[in-house]
């Protein structure tokens, strides 16, 4: 062997020798940083209110750092959970519900996997296993190796297959079969990122996101379909406004009334240059867009989308889906369906909102009386010490044409023509149910509630969510209730009491 290979070997020899010498080096800082980020949590711990900390299980939390509990369950079955994960631990699963000073609760269900990466451990262990199906122009559309199954499984709702990849859904039955899927955990629409080629940049607008709106246009340009659940006053509109003006092509933006119509169509024209892009219809005129493609649809006050009436409006054809609410509650038990027909859900915790002072909580106060006649003479007395601009809700016509003209105030319901500006001039209006979703009326100082929805908590949130942007410092919320309504409605108030509000009741 030449001198020359023996020297090269020798240096080869050396470098490996130097180099195991560095990796055992390497190994031991390795294992001491490890042993002193166990010492650093045990000691911080015992600094912390707990005196007693046993190491053994430490290995074991580090492993699986979380806790799962079940929050639904059908026919005996989980199929919506709870993950709780110390916030200590850089963990996303699902959407944050709620935020503690130390811990993260995660909701997660069978919708999940369509916006996430599930861990293997925990998607076996949710069986989070659907069959991959799609409802458009009254056809269920599934793979061609997947039709027998989903013949023989939703064959109640289907007439005849057509082609190996088609389905023909029976007259009348479409909803039901869209709210099986939902119920299996498939969605009716395909998430899928937003085509670059989409976006107008930059976009023909005035509106200019604040970080939180950013981070939502971050998870839409991600996802395609997101569902926006900030507070009332966070900017829902204003941020659907700019994505109208974002995303090119036709939009559709669905609303509930026509005074919310009024508010979109103001928007639209006022912050944007494209207003002749956008159409704006009520949930009622399904009729009038059934034949049209959309690039983006908008579904304000998405909570109406899951109603028997208004969930064929899912199946339009549209590349992207955005729906806005500041109360997804249903009382028909199909608050999971608003998040299923709407895409990936951002803002449904509210403390940051708190945190930030873009929010704040208003006094509220439930009179508990005797009588409807008792609830009057409240009022009067409600009436004569609050000053500033107040809002009566009222949803009994004839007691609010009563409440209008013995103070001879405005009454805004149904009937009424340009409610928003009535709304907006007046210091002191009654307004039926007509006002309770999506009015933005900053200048509120009050609102008392004579009478309303049974026991609806979406209604509740709705209206108290009209004093949390108030640009008042101080803000009452009274509701007048007899002994009576409090048994058979209180659960309306739950809706508060989920927000984390004080209700200081008065007998």
């Amino acid at each position: 062997m030449s001198k020359e290979i023996l020297d090269e070997l020798r240096t080869v020899e050396k470098s490996v020798a130097e180099a195991r010498k560095r990796l055992d080096s390497l190994t031991e800082k390795i294992e001491k940083l490890k042993k002193d980020i166990s010492n650093t949590i045990i000691r911080k711990i015992e600094e912390a209110r707990y005196t007693r900390f046993n190491p053994e299980f430490l290995d074991d939390f580090l492993a699986e750092p979380y806790v799962v509990m079940p929050k639904r369950t059908v026919k005996g079955k989980a199929v919506e959970w709870y993950v709780i994960v110390p916030k200590i631990i850089d963990f996303q699963l699902g959407w944050l519900e709620r935020s503690t000073r130390s811990y993260n609760i995660f909701l997660v269900n069978q919708y999940v996997r369509w916006f996430t990466e599930i861990p293997k451990e925990l998607e076996q262990r949710f069986q989070l296993k659907p069959l991959p199906v799609q409802v458009a122009d009254g056809l269920l559309l599934t793979r061609p190796e997947d039709q027998d199954e989903a013949w023989k499984r939703y064959r109640r709702w289907l007439s005849r297959r057509e082609g190996s990849g088609a389905i023909r859904i029976k007259r009348g039955s479409e909803f039901q079969l869209i709210a099986q899927i939902i119920e299996d955990g498939y969605l009716p629409f395909i998430p899928k990122p937003v085509d670059p080629n989409d976006v107008r940049q930059p976009p023909p607008t005035d509106i200019k996101l604040r970080d939180y709106q950013e981070d939502a246009w971050k998870k839409f340009l991600k996802y395609g379909a997101i569902g926006v659940f900030w507070p009332f006053g966070c900017g829902k509109s204003y941020f659907g406004t700019y994505a109208c003006a974002a995303i090119k092509g036709r939009k559709l933006v669905v609303v509930p009334t026509r005074t919310l119509k009024e508010q979109w169509r103001e928007y639209i024209r006022k912050h944007t240059k494209i207003e002749y892009e956008v159409e704006i219809e009520t949930y009622h005129a399904f009729h009038k867009v059934k034949d049209k493609e959309y690039t983006l649809i908008i579904f304000d006050e998405c909570q109406h989308l899951p109603a028997n009436t208004f969930i064929r409006l899912s199946t339009l054809k549209t590349k992207y889906r955005m729906g806005f609410s500041g109360s997804p509650y249903r009382e028909d038990g199909r608050v999971n369906y608003i998040i299923a027909l709407t895409g990936y859900p951002v803002g449904l915790s509210w403390d940051k909102f708190f945190e930030l002072g873009l929010i704040k909580k208003p006094q509220i106060t439930l009179f508990v009386l005797k009588t409807v006649h008792d609830k009057l003479r409240k009022l009067d007395q409600l009436l004569s010490m609050e000053t500033g601009k107040t809002i009566i809700f009222c949803d009994s016509i004839d007691l609010g044409k009563k409440i209008a003209s013995k103070y001879n105030l405005t009454f805004v319901f149904g009937e009424t023509t340009k409610r928003l500006e009535k709304i907006r001039e007046n210091e002191i209006v009654v307004v039926s149910r007509v006002g309770d979703e999506g009015l933005s009326i900053p200048e509120i100082d009050t609102l008392i509630e004579v009478d309303f929805l049974y026991g609806s908590r979406m209604q509740e949130s709705q209206r108290s969510g009209r004093l949390l942007h108030s640009r008042k410092e101080a803000t009452n919320h009274y509701i007048l209730m007899t002994e009576e309504e409090l048994e058979k409605y209180g659960k309306r108030l739950l809706a508060l009491y989920e927000k984390g509000y004080r209700i200081n009741i008065v007998r």
